[in-house]
């Protein structure tokens, strides 16, 4: 198991998520370099690295669909309902 803590996987995510917003639709240079350094720099190897990493994007993911709620007032499994509908239509 990953020796990172919630909040480390967590910023590791934010950090992930923030190289890819600088460029969403064009190279994904920095965001593959981010993802190559977590995965590839983890002090337990390889498959810890993207075993932290992947825990704290579920982590980063529901903390926003618990703000949506909060927000909004829609459940989670809504919000993840309707998004499940808008992805089946493309």
């Amino acid at each position: 198991m990953p020796d990172s803590t919630r909040p480390d996987s967590a910023l590791n995510a934010i950090e992930l998520m923030t190289a890819w917003l600088d460029s969403p639709d064009g190279p994904p240079d920095l965001l593959l370099s981010r993802l190559r350094d977590h995965v590839q720099g983890h002090p337990n190897g390889d498959l810890y690295g993207a075993t932290s990493l992947i825990m704290g994007l579920i982590y980063l993911c529901g903390s926003l669909l618990a703000l949506r709620e909060h927000e909004t007032g829609n459940t989670t499994r809504q919000t993840l309902r309707d998004l499940g509908l808008r992805y089946a239509q493309d």
